[in-house]
Parts: structure tokens; C-alpha cells; sequence
């Protein structure tokens, strides 16, 4: 009866069984504690290098998962869907916004459809909250409005706390959440009380809603009756028009049960034949499930998945390559447990219960480790949250997933670190091992430990040359020449439609010191609010197969941005001679030669019939991830949405203060806004910028732990080499070819490492930059640089030990076997 497992035997061998297993336990973790105490420097290395990795490991965690769980928690998801538009004209272009009767035309042709819900987001709003006896208070929100129908509330789960939704059916109603509820009124209980956007119109609160959480792409917090604009004389023609597309309106479905999308998606061709305009009979409709819209960058809301898994290799190979820093600096400290292995053996252990020593060693590690990596990352995650633009917070309390995610991590990361370790530790042979010796054979080939190092090598050589394309992809998109200025330019949005008071404020900016220029306009160059339509020459019947980009600008829009004529001359200032400006691409476009030949010729562009005056040297009117687009500019003051000022740089401060005085005096019941152009410009490249700063972060941890695994196998080949060194240098060997004796090593396993990194890297950035239709190409620089750190980090690391072994008494090198 010597088995372990005794579930057949009487109870009393149950109770020794229990006895023994605890006593074996307290004996490996008590031995293992007195080990690693006598090896400090060991164990704080490993404690370090595993940490760290445990924390980056944690947060990758806690992002990804973040985004994985964003609006997943929606009831009926599988039965939820956003309407999409396809524009088949020239080229595909997609979008998730649609028309604004949508929602109507599907609620009446389709029965299989159980709810269907508009909502249109809005740009700047200026919330103004009038109290008795108090002074009106003022609040300007960025992106927080929305007009939509009640229907939102039903198929997305955003519960109300307060008020119901048929009251929301009415026009000038809104609802609102509970944060925005305090914010204005300092209470929830708002029921009833009114307030005033733009200045305009006042709408009473019939709801509020519980706060949104941060996983949903819904962010809109300020909702406005759908009613408000039907009801509105000035907006019902655009609630009915088929012919446009408003940025940022978009419609969901829920399908009752037995319907998918499949059924939507075989009706939309019979419904784009019943509801079409004219001009834009290439629309076609389509329908995305919603639980996939958050990753959909044709449709939905464009987050990166690409990204977000690549987060998560990056965290995968942080933590191999802590395990590998283990496992180096394990073996490395063979020779020095080998006679305590010998005795052992000797006394009767067997390999396996010396197995479970080593790892028991390797259990405290990670424990100690884990603790330290929850620490660091708990301390790191308010920096993340600001790297990375969320607002992640730890929950231990009630967060299962995350305590399952350690465990599984620390059960990983031991049996990974361990294993290897264990197993060859426990190999040695006795007397080998009594006398000093591993029993180890020399390898003729590339060891394991070798291969391990090369890996860390083309890790963090896969990670630099990631981290220096990203880079110079944005810096090409920071410095390229956009053909405009976009230096010392601060744009003001116009906040009211009077013209007398946009030309007065024109006027008094350009006398303020310290303005060099001043343009109305509808907006920057660069915009990502841009008004697409339908152009063709005058006297062809069709409009040409593309859209073009149309700006309404006024006569010193030119010199503020310094933009470029290539023929003709500039608009008139008179808003009563209307002309055109166009673009070389859009002469291109037309069939025109030269630039000269379309000088004069008559353009029908959104039923403006005008003729061309000048042409303009091609300007991005996007980011980088777009084409240049064609253009065309003209005047019209009703249509001015921004001034530009472009300032001079010496007297920035004091210029701004004398600007909001003079826009304050003008439009006193407004909040003053202003954004320099340079960094609205920065705003397109958002996402890769949080990218690079999160491949930055990590790549540098990935390097630091990479170093502490070179040290550790300096150390085991210093170990290894002591009595060589010496044998060299008493026979005259002098310190480079000492040096060079660990250099080589070194050397091979890079080159190596990056024969294996640079294709990796080089095809995973090549997928990367086909997302920008301007983009930098991966040339020879890249790699040098990314080699030559990989060497000096390696220098660095491992000199100082290879110096003090090759400056080392030979006497002493001999006598150490």
C-alpha cells in the first residue's frame, strides 16, 4: 500500500496520507526560502524581470479586454444592427452614416423589424441653465448632444431612472444623464426644468438616464427629441431628403425573433429602387451586426482590432521573455548547486521529488513576483489610462475575470520558468555532481539556452523597428507639406449665422498686435467636417461619376494659410461676384491638360453655377490615410463657420487674451473657443499616436528585461569559461581577445535574432502602412538603427562583467575548478 492516491483505503491512511503531503510541501517551500535568501541577487533579479512583465501583462489585460467588451453588454445583441452606406461611384467608399428619413422608410416597409431608431450627434453645443434669482450658467460641450428617436432607449440598454419615453416623443424634449444632471443643476431631480442650446431654443428635460458606461461607442450624454426637428420649419426638408448625408447620423435596428440581418440585407435592393434621389442612385444600404461594429473600419466605429491583438503579442512576448531571463539565469547557477544535488541524490532524492524542489524555488518567485507585478501595475494604470485615453479602474472586489487571469498567468509563468530549470537540475548525475561538474555535455550545436537569448534578441529587435516606423510614419505626417500653413494658426468657431457681426469681428481681429492675417471660412484646409456633393461642367446632363470637396472661403483665406496658385488669380473679396477656385487634382479629373485651360470655364457644382478663376497647388484636405481629394472653393458669408488667425508667434499669449476680449464683446452671451491648427491636425493621427506611445512604453520594458537576461548568460558563460580565461592569458592572450571570447557569442546571436526579426517586423509594418495612402518606405536605416541599439544595449549590459572576468588574476581563474 504505497500509492499516494488512497481513495480506497481505511480513513486512519487517509489522515497520513494528509500528514505526509503537508510535511513534503513545508519542506519544499522552507528549503526553497533559505535557497533563494542565500541567492538575493538571483531572486531579485527574477522577482524584477518577472514582475515587470506580470504588470505590462496585467494592463495589456485590462485594455484589451476593454475593448473586446465594448457595448457587448447590450441585451438581444445578436438581434441588433447599424445601417451602413455604400457609395459605388468612381471608387467604393463606406460609411456607417445614412440619410436622415432611414429610420422612417424601414419602420414602415418592414414588419420583421421589432424596433428602429435614428440618432444624429451634433458638433459644439452651448448649454445655458437659467435658475431664478441666479445668473445663467454656461456650458460648452464638444460632442456630448445628439437628436434621436425614443426607440434608441429600447434597443440598446441605457435605462432611465427618471421620466418615461412617451413623454420624449414630443418636440423640444430631452433627456439626459445623471452626470450631466449634476453638472448643470448639482441633483438628479430635474424633471421638468428647461434649458438652451446655441442660444436658441429651450427644451424640457423628461428623462434622465443612468450613466453610460465606458465601454460603449455611444458617447453622446445630451439627448434631443427626434420630434424637434420634424416640427422645425427650417430642418423637416432635410428630415426628408434622400439626396445627403449628415456626419454622424446613424440608424439601428432590432429584428424580431426568427430575423437577421440576412432578411434586411435581401430587402435593400427593392428598397434602394423605392427610396432614391436622383443624384446619388449608386447608394447602396447595408446591414452590420452591431456586436462587430466597434472593430468595423468600413462601417462602424473604426477601432482598430489589428491593434488591439498586437497589444496582446506584445504582452505575450514580454512575458516570454521574463521566462527566458528566468531559465538563463537558472542554469547559469548550475555549477553552483551542483554538489547540493549530488548529496541529495546521495541521501536517497529522487528526480522527481527534486523536480518539485526547483519548482517549489520557482512557485516563491512567481508568487513574490506576482505580487509585485499587481502592485506595479496598479500603480502604472493611471499613466495608461492618460496614455491611452481611458479610464480603466481595478475592482477586486467584484472583478472574477481579472483573478482568473492571474491565476492562469502565474500557473503559466511557473511551469514556463520552471520546467526547464527543474529538469535539468535534477538530471545532473551524482558523481559528476559531487565533484563540481553538471554531468553535462558540451553541445556542439545551438543549445537551448542559445536559442532562448536569440529569441530575446528578436523580440526586442522586432519591437524597436515597430516603435521607429511608427514614429517616423507620424513624423512624416507631422512635417510633410500639406501645401497650407498650418504653423502660428488658431482657428475660432462662429457661433451665430449674422453676417454684420462675422465681418465686424473680421475687422477688429486684424487691427489686434500680433495678427498677421485673417480669413472667414467654413472651415481649416484640413477638416474632418467636410461637404462632399455632385460637380460637372455646365451643359452636360449628368454629374461626373465622383464627388468633389467643396469650400466656402473668403479672399484672405489664401494668404493666412499660404496656399499656392499654379493659373489664374485669386476670388474677388465681393460676396455678390461669385467665382471658383479648384485644385490641380480636380483639373486632372475633368480631362484638362494643363492648369491654364480651365481657367474660365463654367462649373455646375451643388446647382452653383460659376466660373473657374484660379487654380490652387494640390493641399490634403485629410489625413494621410486619404487621397487628395478634388477641390473646390468659393465665397459665401453665410456659410462662414470658423475665422483663422494667424499670429505672430512672439506675442501669442497676449494676442489670444486681446482676441477673446474683442470675440466676447461681440458674441457676450457664447463661450470663447479656440484651437491652434497644428494640434487639430495631430487629432487625425489619434489612435497611432496612443499606438506609439503604448509600443514605446512596452518595447522599453521588453528591452530592460531582455538586459537582465543577457546578464544572466554573461554570468553562466563566464562561469562556464573561468579556467579557459585563465589558460589564455597565461599563455599571452591579451583583453580584446578575452573580450572577444564572449563578443562572438554575443554577435552571432543577434545577427541571428535579427535575420529572424527584421522580415517579421518589415511585413507586419508593411500591413500597417497600407492604411495610409501617403506613407513612408521601410528603408535600410530602419534596421541599422534597430541593430546597432540591439548591439550597444548588449555592450552595455554585458561589459562590465566580461571586462572584470578578462582583467581577473589568472591564479584565481585556474584555481576555480
Amino acid at each position: 500500500m504505497r500509492r499516494c492516491v488512497c481513495g480506497h483505503l481505511p480513513a486512519s491512511w487517509h489522515l497520513v496520507h494528509h500528514i505526509y503531503c503537508e510535511t513534503v510541501l513545508s519542506n519544499y517551500f522552507k528549503i526553497a526560502l533559505r535557497t533563494l535568501q542565500k541567492n538575493r541577487a538571483f531572486a531579485s533579479l527574477n522577482i524584477l524581470g518577472l514582475g515587470l512583465s506580470i504588470a505590462c501583462c496585467t494592463l495589456i489585460f485590462m485594455l484589451v479586454r476593454h475593448q473586446l467588451s465594448i457595448d457587448q453588454f447590450h441585451p438581444h445583441l445578436d438581434r441588433v444592427a447599424m445601417i451602413g452606406t455604400e457609395s459605388r461611384m468612381e471608387r467604393v467608399e463606406k460609411e456607417g452614416n445614412v440619410p436622415y428619413p432611414m429610420g422612417e422608410a424601414l419602420r414602415q416597409d418592414y414588419a420583421f423589424l421589432e424596433k428602429t431608431a435614428m440618432i444624429s450627434g451634433r458638433g459644439n453645443s452651448l448649454i445655458t441653465i437659467s435658475e431664478p434669482g441666479q445668473a445663467p450658467a454656461k456650458f460648452m460641450e464638444e460632442s456630448a448632444r445628439a437628436v434621436t428617436e425614443p426607440e434608441l432607449f429600447e434597443i440598446f440598454d441605457f435605462p432611465l431612472m427618471q421620466g418615461n419615453l412617451r413623454d420624449f416623443h414630443e418636440p423640444y424634449t430631452a433627456m439626459l444623464t445623471e452626470q450631466l444632471a449634476r453638472k448643470y443643476y448639482g441633483t438628479t431631480d430635474v424633471l421638468g426644468k428647461t434649458f438652451k442650446v446655441n442660444n436658441r431654443f429651450d427644451y424640457r428635460i423628461v428623462g434622465v438616464l443612468k450613466d453610460f458606461p465606458d465601454n460603449t461607442d455611444i458617447q453622446q450624454r445630451l439627448f434631443i427629441s427626434w420630434a424637434t426637428l420634424t416640427s422645425d420649419s427650417n430642418s423637416v426638408r432635410m428630415t426628408r431628403n434622400w439626396g445627403g448625408i449628415h456626419g454622424g447620423t446613424m440608424c439601428f435596428v432590432r429584428f424580431r425573433e426568427g430575423h437577421s440581418v440576412a432578411d434586411l440585407e435581401a430587402a435593400f435592393p427593392a428598397f434602394r429602387e423605392k427610396h432614391f434621389h436622383p443624384e446619388v442612385r449608386e447608394w447602396h444600404y447595408h446591414a452590420i451586426p452591431f456586436k462587430t461594429a466597434h472593430f468595423d473600419r468600413d462601417y462602424g466605429f473604426g477601432a482598430n482590432k489589428k491593434q488591439t491583438w498586437a497589444l496582446a503579442l506584445i504582452g505575450i512576448f514580454l512575458l516570454l521573455t521574463a521566462c527566458v531571463n528566468f531559465v538563463n539565469m537558472a542554469t547559469a547557477q548550475a555549477l553552483s548547486r551542483a554538489r547540493e544535488v549530488g548529496v541529495r541524490k546521495t541521501m536517497g532524492s529522487t528526480r522527481g521529488q527534486l523536480f518539485w524542489q526547483f519548482m517549489s524555488e520557482t512557485g516563491v518567485i512567481v508568487l513574490g513576483a506576482s505580487v509585485l507585478g499587481l502592485v506595479l501595475a496598479v500603480m502604472g494604470l493611471p499613466s495608461l489610462n492618460r496614455l491611452a485615453d481611458t479610464t480603466l479602474a481595478f475592482h477586486f472586489s467584484k472583478d472574477l475575470s481579472l483573478y482568473g487571469f492571474l491565476a492562469c498567468l502565474m500557473t503559466i509563468v511557473a511551469f514556463l520558468a520552471g520546467a526547464y530549470p527543474g529538469i535539468a537540475l535534477s538530471g545532473f548525475r551524482p558523481v559528476e555532481s559531487l565533484k563540481g561538474g553538471t554531468g553535462e555535455q558540451r553541445p556542439s550545436g545551438f543549445s537551448l539556452r542559445r536559442l532562448l537569448v536569440a529569441s530575446q534578441f528578436a523580440i526586442s529587435q522586432a519591437l524597436i523597428i515597430v516603435a521607429v516606423v511608427v514614429t517616423a510614419q507620424i513624423e512624416y505626417s507631422h512635417k510633410a507639406d500639406l501645401g497650407f500653413r498650418q504653423e502660428a494658426i488658431v482657428n475660432l468657431p462662429l457661433p451665430a449665422p449674422e453676417a454684420a457681426k462675422k465681418t465686424a469681428l473680421k475687422q477688429q481681429l486684424a487691427a489686434v498686435a500680433g495678427v498677421e492675417d485673417v480669413s472667414l471660412c467654413m472651415q481649416p484646409p484640413a477638416s474632418d467636417n467636410n461637404w462632399n456633393t455632385g460637380i460637372k461642367l455646365q451643359g452636360e446632363a449628368e454629374s461626373r461619376p465622383w464627388s468633389v470637396n467643396l469650400k466656402f472661403v473668403d479672399d484672405n483665406y489664401l494668404k493666412t494659410f499660404d496656399m499656392k496658385l499654379v493659373a489664374g488669380r485669386n476670388l474677388y473679396a465681393s460676396d455678390t461676384i461669385r467665382e471658383f477656385l479648384v485644385n490641380e487634382t480636380l483639373v486632372k479629373k475633368l480631362g484638362f491638360a494643363t492648369p491654364q485651360d480651365i481657367i474660365g470655364k463654367m462649373l455646375d457644382v451643388d446647382d452653383r453655377v460659376f466660373p473657374v478663376a484660379g487654380v490652387l497647388k494640390d493641399f490634403h484636405n485629410r489625413s494621410f490615410h486619404s487621397e487628395i481629394a478634388p477641390q473646390v472653393l468659393t465665397t459665401e458669408l453665410g456659410n462662414y463657420d470658423v475665422l483663422s488667425l494667424r499670429l505672430n508667434l512672439q506675442n501669442t499669449r497676449p494676442t489670444l487674451a486681446a482676441a477673446e476680449k474683442i470675440w466676447s464683446g461681440i458674441y457676450p452671451e457664447y463661450v470663447f473657443e479656440s484651437a491652434f491648427m497644428d494640434e487639430q491636425i495631430a487629432s487625425f493621427y489619434e489612435q497611432e499616436t496612443i499606438m506609439l506611445q503604448l509600443v514605446r512604453l512596452f518595447a522599453g520594458i521588453a528591452v530592460f528585461i531582455g538586459c537582465l537576461g543577457l546578464y544572466g548568460l554573461a554570468a553562466f558563460m563566464i562561469t562556464r569559461k573561468t579556467k579557459e580565461i585563465g589558460i589564455r592569458k597565461t599563455l599571452g592572450a591579451g583583453l580584446s581577445t578575452i573580450l572577444w571570447l564572449f563578443g562572438k557569442e554575443y554577435t552571432r546571436l543577434i545577427l541571428l535574432a535579427f535575420i529572424v526579426a527584421a522580415p517579421v517586423a518589415t511585413w507586419l509594418m508593411q500591413q500597417w502602412l497600407e492604411e495610409y495612402a501617403y506613407r513612408i518606405a521601410i528603408g535600410s536605416g530602419i534596421f541599422a538603427l534597430s541593430l546597432l541599439t540591439t548591439f550597444g544595449i548588449a555592450a552595455i549590459t554585458v561589459g562590465f562583467q566580461s571586462i572584470r572576468a578578462a582583467l581577473a588574476n589568472p591564479v584565481k581563474s585556474l584555481r576555480s575548478e
